[in-house]
């Protein structure tokens, strides 16, 4: 079950076409929608290139009850009247940051300076993703239009408006067992009926396709105004995604958006290795790397509370002895050497008994007042688990041992 469920990654995909939707409403609603649509694709057009950060909060829930409910459109039915309960699975944090460059949207762990990939599935590698929240979903109701869009009146003193999507004129895509579907989706948008603002866009997907593992997505985006270098843009404060599955199991995911900026860097966002925090260019040459098949004994400097921690996270242990490559040679890496790396799975199970689960890397090493790229995989098994319940609490007792390749 619960490889199912995580290996589902949705991601929309647009193709711009020139549609006109069919407003059933009164002409003040359409008067409107129009400049709604109008202020959603001035904002898209001029928003520079950006990066925010993400903080991502995920969490899987099973049925609390034995008893099957018979198909989606059944956990459909009794999920939209709060009739599933539920209990918790598991639960995690991703620390990142995300730019969005002509569009696009690009991915790296939070403060890695870099960015890494174009797909958040693969750089978290686990667990139910999305994207789609800066510009796809927007450009897909408000440029490229659905098929229709009903006025549905005044709601929280917000004007709220009805969209949907056919499979026809669908480009909302899927990513399910390495193969890519198309699915239909509606949905509704919240606008200020003063300025024609927008801040709420809801996309609901269509019942997915017998067979599948997923029965619905629901991803809803909250907006708000952002200053960026001299201007001020509409972009997302909140976004959530829950994903039901065919088993009863639901994925929640909640993502909130901080410390927005403009991008200034490269013309092109590159994917180099990790870059050394300290010494000079000369220095840099005459320290050799690292043999392989060196064994260091590493205890953790950085704490690292489960109550906070989030995969990407920085963290900094400390080499615990010296190291030869034999007993006839000089030592190549002294006690109290330091190593940073990132957590990049720090994970709290509830069933079917309480467990954490840790993944951690370590991609430099400081020797000699210098620090180095180095490439280390944990001896032994490549997690560490604690049987753990309540709140994970690692310090300077714990001790890994780790090997250069």
């Amino acid at each position: 079950m619960r490889r199912a469920w995580r290996s589902c990654a949705l991601l929309l995909v647009v193709v711009a076409t020139a549609i006109t939707p069919a407003m059933t409403a009164d002409s003040a609603a359409t008067e409107l929608f129009k400049k709604a649509r109008e202020r959603v694709l001035a904002n898209l057009a001029r928003t520079p290139r950006y990066t925010c950060v993400e903080n991502i909060v995920r969490a899987q829930y099973v049925p609390a009850s034995k008893t099957k409910v018979p198909g989606c459109a059944a956990l459909i039915a009794a999920r939209r009247q709060h009739q599933l309960p539920m209990e918790m699975l598991w639960r995690d944090r991703l620390h990142l940051d995300v730019a969005v460059v002509d569009g696009e949207e690009m991915f790296s762990w939070a403060g890695a300076g870099k960015f890494e990939t174009d797909s958040l599935e693969k750089l978290v590698g686990t667990g139910s993703t999305g994207s789609g929240d800066f510009a796809s979903f927007l450009t897909s109701v408000f440029r490229i239009g659905p098929d229709t869009v009903r006025y549905l009146g005044i709601q929280n003193d917000s004007a709220v408006f009805e969209y949907n999507v056919s499979l026809g004129r669908s480009h909302y895509t899927y990513s399910t067992r390495g193969r890519q579907n198309i699915i239909g989706y509606g949905g509704s948008f919240h606008v200020d009926p003063a300025d024609g603002e927008l801040q709420r866009l809801t996309v609901e997907t269509d019942a997915f396709p017998a067979g599948e593992q997923a029965c619905q997505a629901i991803d809803v985006m909250d907006y708000h105004t952002v200053k960026i270098g001299s201007g001020e843009f509409m972009l997302p404060e909140v976004s959530s995604m829950n994903v039901l599955f065919q088993s009863g199991a639901e994925a929640r995911n909640e993502t909130r958006y901080s410390d927005c900026r403009e991008y200034v860097g490269e013309s092109t966002i590159r994917f180099d290795d990790v870059e050394t925090r300290a010494g000079t260019a000369d220095s840099k040459a005459t320290l050799l790397p690292l043999p392989p098949g060196l064994r260091l004994q590493i205890a953790l400097s950085s704490p690292i509370n489960g109550e906070t921690a989030a995969a990407g996270d920085p963290v900094t242990g400390v080499v615990l002895r010296d190291v030869k490559k034999d007993k006839s040679s000089g030592v190549l890496v002294h006690e109290k050497d330091r190593v940073h790396g990132r957590i990049l799975r720090i994970e709290q199970a509830f069933l079917p008994a309480p467990r954490w689960t840790v993944v951690l890397r370590f991609d430099t090493i400081e020797r000699y007042g210098t620090e180095q790229p180095v490439m280390l995989e944990q001896v032994g098994a490549d997690e560490f688990h604690f049987p753990v319940h309540g709140a994970l609490a690692l310090d300077s007792k714990f001790h890994s041992e780790w090997q250069t390749r």
